[in-house]
């Protein structure tokens, strides 16, 4: 373990002096090549102080140490000595680890089992390389259950041993990132290669092979070993050989012949090889491809038979020479080759003169140079008046100081740069909690949904056991009896002002959704024609719906007089007169009825019930499709049509069946038993929650999940009111590590970062301690052992609490349907919903 790489925190150095690394690869290369035992001797003093002097054998003795990573255990049961079970463990497993797996093969509880050996229990905390040994290196343990309970080790299948002592011995493979694949075509004798990269599955190879063969990829079968291969299986599981080549027989289930040929001509590969090649310090793996073009061969003559008139060509075989010089069509001489000698005349150098005094010739000296020669000079005489350490020590300090000086400038602008970025983030982080903040405002001002509404009911519930704690502290008897009965008034007060609100919000939606339902169903039916534009048709049933539709307009206005009103129902009743249905008569009597008495003068208010009466037997004439067939292109009747073919479940409160979209869902449900509706009217059975910040945490811990490109999806199928047991039951709303009880800093992390997001790997902490905490790759070596201990126990908490999701996981994760559980980053709700 290297201290420097340690990021936080450190514990005390001294604590990990003397760590052992695990050698399980080593172990495993080496377990069938190790050397005999050894055999070491020593003196136990402490026993043969105890002993008696006349003891006969007080003597040293002998104790075998395995060297191998792994140890082979043999269980028996006194009980039953016929029974023996054999399992390999690694030699540092503690045995708190062996008694809980060999629990699980028994299916016995985990407290009720004992371990013995010669007698004695061994203890949890105990590891197996600590226990001695027989000759060959193996254990031999007894096993009983307190309370005599019935086991049988000859149950344990005896595969899983074979398998994983298998496993144990076998080096493990290494990784190839690109894999060849000699197919073999079967009733063809046809071989081809192809190489593909080692994360591809099986089905992509097929719909290769299928666009290049022009068959259909369904019909083709790899097989290995006889065996067919999985679809969904990737390449790297292959069992390649160390080159990463691997052998497959191709055949199709109709016994269609493939065309080879055809193969041949696009892709003239015969064969792949693998090369490994030094690259710097290691070893780089190339796939060299092998074309099986053949070559055209030269013309070298030959002869033709007088008899047959058979002809007759030279050739050869073998790999190809170089190409001579020379092209073959033009050797037709029959001379042969001889070496022709050529003459050559090369001159000698000829003499030249050089100036010198003569009788005959003068030479002026005036630009000659007097060379005299200086004192000899020695070596170490020459090295001291050059002096170059002075001035290369000169260079290297200027340039050093270059060096450093760039290093200052490139450390400084990365600090910048650091603190640019971090005051950006800070500033993007304050800006979001300003839009939560301000948008948990607004909701709690206009409410819209249902839990906006759940939102200003938990208010009213914070505010009650506020004041009730307030009131309980500063007065007793008579005058708390009083401030309770006016704390009850100002708290039903309040219920009173927002159930009405509730109420007038509900009208509202309903009348924006017949609003949308009436102007849906008189569209006109719309298309882009050849030059671009736009064209609108109009049929019968189109014109019917906005017929009612305006109709019903003209009847909803509160602005007429009594005269045009009159003359209104009376074009109502006229116009109702076409349909021949039962609730066309019941509206024509209503109408009868309000013109009656609108002509013995009553007010509106004393008309506004059967008006509202009258407007919905209109609407409910419209949504009927006998009368107005465009009523099948509203929302509403198309999910209603839809409930023929989707499961349906019955609602224990309001007796209706409805679809599963209409229950509430969480992962500790076992069936549908209330609808969501009735959940939320039934406040004598909830206490009011406000599920927005847990839905802001379910939000970040899907969005950081979803930026890791996590493998799993539990965090995808988890629930606001799952997120609310976590955080409120498992972890009691305070961070783990400062005790902050402010839910708009909380966030639930991952406790070991390299592992998907689960209820039992989680953390929860505020957003700085986060930030800290995923740059450790090793929590436990930097936390303390009470907050190590106090994380393991609320994971094993919620694996308990959330066991059944562990399996809808699983299921979900392996069908390759998790990508589709995802929810989306932003809830995307409508803006009215139903109340």
């Amino acid at each position: 373990m290297d201290p420097q790489r340690t990021i936080g925190i450190a514990p005390n150095p001294e604590c990990v002096t003397g760590a052992v690394a695990c050698q399980c690869e080593l172990g495993r290369e080496k377990l069938l090549t190790a050397p005999p035992y050894k055999c070491t001797s020593r003196a136990v003093e402490d026993e043969a102080k105890s002993r008696l002097q006349t003891a006969p054998c007080a003597r040293e003795f002998e104790q075998y140490k395995c060297p191998v990573s792994h140890i082979l255990i043999n269980f028996k049961s006194p009980l039953h000595p016929n029974e023996v079970f054999n399992k390999v463990f690694p030699s540092n497993t503690p045995i708190k680890l062996v008694k809980r797996k060999l629990a699980k093969l028994l299916s016995v509880s985990n407290n009720n089992l004992l371990l013995t050996k010669n007698r004695n229990v061994l203890k949890e905390t105990c590891l197996i390389s600590e226990l001695k040994t027989n000759a060959l290196g193996n254990l031999m343990i007894d096993v009983f259950t307190k309370d005599s309970e019935e086991f049988s080790l000859s149950s344990i299948p005896k595969e899983s041993y074979v398998h994983e002592l298998i496993q144990t011995m076998m080096p493990k493979k290494k990784t190839m990132p690109f894999i060849a694949i000699k197919f073999k075509i079967r009733n063809q004798n046809g071989v081809f290669t192809r190489s593909y990269h080692s994360i591809m599955k099986v089905h992509e190879v097929k719909k290769n092979l299928a666009g290049v063969f022009q068959v259909d990829p369904d019909n083709l079968v790899l097989l290995r070993e006889e065996r067919p291969l999985k679809d969904r299986m990737a390449l790297i599981d292959l069992d390649y050989d160390k080159y990463g080549i691997v052998e497959v027989e191709l055949l199709t289930k109709d016994n269609e012949k493939l065309d080879v040929e055809k193969l041949y001509k696009e892709m003239p590969i015969n064969d792949v090889l693998t090369v490994m090649v030094p690259f710097g310090s290691s070893l780089k793996h190339i796939n060299v491809e092998i074309f099986s073009e053949l070559i055209r061969k030269p013309f070298l003559g030959g002869y033709r038979n007088v008899h047959t008139g058979a002809i007759f060509h030279h050739a050869y075989t073998q790999t190809p020479q170089k190409p001579e010089k020379l092209p073959p069509e033009n050797k037709n001489c029959r001379d042969t080759q001889t070496a022709e000698m050529r003459e050559k005349i090369y001159d000698t150098n000829y003499s030249r003169a050089t100036q010198m005094n003569t009788v005959h010739a003068y030479i002026p000296s005036v630009a000659d140079r007097i060379i005299v020669p200086k004192p000899y000079e020695t070596y170490d005489a020459m090295i001291a008046r050059l002096n170059h350490n002075f001035y290369a020590s000169i260079i290297q300090r200027a340039f050093r100081r270059h060096q450093f000086r760039q290093k200052v400038k490139n450390w400084l602008m990365i600090c910048m740069e650091r603190i640019a970025r971090m005051e950006e983030e800070k500033r993007l982080e304050r800006e979001a909690m300003e839009r939560r903040l301000k948008k948990d405002l607004v909701t709690k001002t206009f409410p819209r949904t249902r839990e906006d509404f759940d939102q200003l009911y938990a208010m009213v519930d914070r505010w009650k056991h506020a004041e009730i704690a307030r009131i309980s502290r500063l007065h007793s008897k008579g005058p708390k009896i009083a401030e309770f009965t006016l704390l009850l008034d100002k708290e039903v007060e309040l219920l009173r002002c927002i159930e009405g609100y509730r109420v007038k919000v509900k009208e509202d939606s309903k009348k924006i959704k017949e609003k949308q339902f009436l102007e849906e169903i008189s569209k006109p039916v719309a298309w882009y024609g050849r030059d671009g534009k736009l064209i609108t048709m109009e049929t019968v049933e189109i014109q019917k719906a906005r017929k009612l539709k305006e109709l019903y307009n003209s009847f909803v206005k509160q602005d007429l007089e009594g005269k045009e009103r009159i003359e209104l129902l009376v074009d109502m009743k006229f116009a109702l007169q076409d349909f021949r249905h039962p609730l066309a008569e019941e509206i024509i009597t209503l109408l009868d009825r309000e013109c009656d008495l609108l002509v013995r003068r009553c007010n509106d208010h004393q008309l506004e019930f059967l008006r509202r009466r009258v407007a919905a037997c209109v609407f409910q004439l419209i949504k009927t499709s006998e009368l107005n067939s465009e009523v099948t292109k509203c929302k509403d009747i198309r999910d209603y049509k839809k409930m023929e073919n989707e499961r349906l479940y019955f609602c224990e409160m309001c007796h209706q069946v409805k679809l599963n979209t209409a229950f509430p869902l969480n992962a500790k449900m076992n069936g549908f038993l209330v609808c969501t509706s009735c959940s939320w009217k039934d406040v004598s059975e909830r206490c009011w929650i406000d599920m927005t910040p847990y839905k802001f945490i379910l939000r970040t811990v899907q969005r950081d999940e979803r930026r890791r490109k996590c493998w799993g999806s539990l965090a995808f199928v988890l629930q606001e009111k799952d997120i609310f047991f976590i955080v409120e039951k498992l972890w009691h709303s305070h961070s783990a590590i400062s005790e902050c009880r402010d839910m708009t800093e909380l966030r639930l992390c991952r406790w070991h970062v390299n592992e998907d997001w689960s209820p039992w790997n989680c953390f929860l902490i505020t957003v700085q301690e986060m930030k800290a905490h995923l740059k450790l790759e090793h929590p436990e070596m930097v936390y303390d052992d009470e907050l190590v201990q106090k994380v393991k126990n609320q994971h094993k908490l919620a694996k308990a609490n959330f066991e059944q999701i562990v399996t809808v996981n699983k299921r979900i994760t392996e069908s390759g349907d998790w990508a589709d559980v995802r929810a989306p980053a932003i809830a995307r709700v409508d803006a009215v919903e139903k109340i």
